[in-house]
């Protein structure tokens, strides 16, 4: 009875010892290790990966080729061909890094290269297109926008300094459409030129390459290779693990000064490398994106898996300011807000450009109505972010967005006097990053750890309920056979104790005795 008494204490003892660390011990021992792990601190790795990704960011460039330009300056309906992936490794590092104790923050400048990948494209980024001319598009927009009374101005301006242009399209390459740039000459004299010229050479912010007077002007010609205006601060988590990567300033700004009014002002979220670990369905995921100015949130899909690991399946979007009121102050149409998905990024860009989803996706149909060549694919283009919920690692993340001009007839203006009403796709961008096996790595790791300690917590708890049953089996035999009750005595012993038995006659019975 001892031994089956210590062997149920022990199994008893052990299968509790098991059970505890399985869902008290360990997920605190976890919880502990998955927020030291994820802090910004120095010389850590998750610092060092957050500093310099081990691999490239893809960069995909879709452009819309203009397959009608003669015909779209009399009025008809525009034609568009998308053309792409060019395919772009983009790198962003985090450069002259300077972190501050006092707020747990740290400080950085943002330098952006892109080399272009000609294995993962479709074609060479030398292939022909055609596009809107981005300097006078963005001449007259502008224009249209601040001086509408000066269009006979910029209408002489243009013909003098593009040389009595027939369209205010032109063939060019992606090359120089985006990164060499397009090159043109502003020696000319006469009033209207030399009025353009000055006003563009004043704006600094125009991202012009200017060699005398010859000007170049690339989409992204200016930003490759080249830091970001303002340095960004964020926090390092260090004090609390739910703050990290958070953005406190831009230049030195704790709020924007680009939009009417908060909260389209304030930085909310983070700085679109880190988030913070266990998130959950219920949680909205915020990232600040200075190259449009804008905070967006990220909102729960569904469960997903990515390489083995279940995810949670998030996707974002350019809001409807007609739904959310917190979005009213992106409204700087003088009619009103953009519909759904559409918003007037001019504040941001100092061109009014309105960007959308790709394909005007989730959006107003009459805009891709107005442009043949349109087909919104919510597999294509739907932003798409899958994080690991425990650590908040971003595994798959690709943010999708459209650059558009709103068009129209333009009188006064020789190359647009009989336009026609679009809201008009230049190109989209598909901008993030699926891990690959040097990130991706110390995650596997860690999991493996966690199903590792696990398994063995389940077998002490099976150990132990195996000598709980063990001890009970014993206990009930020894129970059973001091129960058992002896049976009847053998024939034997019965023989020897049976008295014999005498038969008695009555004396009525006896014959009388007769001499």
């Amino acid at each position: 009875m001892v031994s089956i008494k210590k062997l149920g204490i022990v199994g008893s003892c052990t299968f509790s010892i098991g059970l505890i660390s399985y869902s008290l011990v360990f997920p605190a021992i976890l919880k502990s290790q998955v927020k030291s792990q994820v802090r910004l601190k120095k010389g850590s790795e998750m610092r060092g990966f957050w500093e310099k990704l081990p691999q490239p960011l893809d960069f995909n460039i879709y452009v819309f080729n203009v397959t009608n330009p003669i015909e779209i300056k009399s009025g008809a309906k525009p034609i568009v061909q998308e053309i792409g992936p060019f395919h772009y490794d983009l790198y962003r590092d985090k450069e002259n890094i300077e972190d501050r104790d006092a707020d747990d923050s740290v400080e950085y400048s943002l330098r952006q290269v892109w080399h272009f990948n000609r294995e993962k494209s479709i074609m060479s980024e030398e292939t022909e297109i055609c596009s809107f001319h981005p300097i006078m598009i963005a001449i007259v927009l502008v224009t249209l926008r601040d001086k509408p009374g000066a269009i006979a101005i910029v209408n002489k301006a243009l013909e003098s300094i593009f040389k009595k242009p027939e369209s205010i399209f032109i063939k060019t390459t992606v090359k120089d459409l985006f990164f060499r740039g397009i090159t043109f000459d502003c020696s000319v004299t006469d009033f209207a030129g030399s009025a353009v010229c000055a006003s563009l050479k004043e704006r600094k912010d125009a991202g012009l390459i200017e060699e005398g007077d010859l000007i170049r002007y690339g989409y992204l010609a200016v930003a490759n290779g080249s830091y970001l205006p303002e340095r960004i601060r964020v926090l390092r988590g260090i004090k609390n693990y739910e703050d990290v990567g958070r953005v406190l300033t831009l230049g030195n700004e704790t709020k924007m000064n680009v939009w009417s009014d908060s909260p389209c002002n304030d930085f909310r979220g983070t700085d679109g490398t880190i988030f913070p670990p266990f998130l959950t369905k219920e949680k909205d995921v915020w990232a600040h994106f200075p190259d449009i100015c804008r905070s967006i949130a990220a909102y729960y899909v569904g469960p997903g898996t990515v390489q083995g690991f279940k995810t949670l399946h998030y996707t974002s979007d350019m809001g409807d300011p007609t739904m959310d009121k917190d979005m009213k102050c992106l409204c700087v149409e003088p009619e009103g807000c953009m519909p759904k998905n559409v918003f007037n990024a001019g504040p941001c860009l100092g061109v009014p450009m309105r960007i959308s989803l790709p394909h005007f996706y989730n959006s107003d149909p009459r805009y891709y109505e107005m442009i043949d060549g349109l087909n919104p694919d919510p597999m294509k283009h739907q932003m798409t972010f899958d994080f690991e919920p425990m650590t908040g690692t971003p595994i798959r993340a690709y943010k999708k967005i459209q650059f558009n001009v709103l068009v129209g007839p333009v009188p006064k203006l020789k190359l647009m006097d009989s336009f026609p009403e679009a809201l008009f796709p230049i190109f989209w961008i598909e901008d993030g990053l699926e891990l690959g096996n040097i990130l991706i790595k110390p995650l596997k790791i860690a999991y493996l750890q966690i199903l590792v300690a696990r398994i063995i917590m389940w077998l002490i708890m099976l150990s132990g309920t195996g000598m709980m049953i063990v001890a009970a089996m014993r206990y009930c035999k020894e129970q059973n056979t001091e129960n058992v009750v002896p049976s009847t005595k053998s024939k034997e012993e019965n023989n020897m104790h049976q008295k014999p038995s005498i038969s008695t006659i009555p004396a009525s019975e006896i014959p009388l005795n007769i001499d």
